[in-house]
């Protein structure tokens, strides 16, 4: 499997150049932004835990 993470063309010198990224990589943005709201979620509900038993 090629998995090309930019996708390139042509502009009208006949330069390459970066068209956008690659539709593969979605799933990847998708997940790594759940991640990162799960671990604030879980981060925010041990620290008020803490605060509300004084340790911190």
């Amino acid at each position: 499997m090629n998995m090309n993470i930019l996708r390139y063309g042509h502009d009208s010198f006949g330069e390459r150049v970066v068209n956008g990224a690659s539709w593969e990589l979605l799933p990847v943005a998708f997940w790594t932004g759940v991640a990162v709201i799960v671990a604030h979620l879980v981060y925010r509900a041990f620290s008020r835990r803490r605060a509300r038993k004084g340790g911190g």
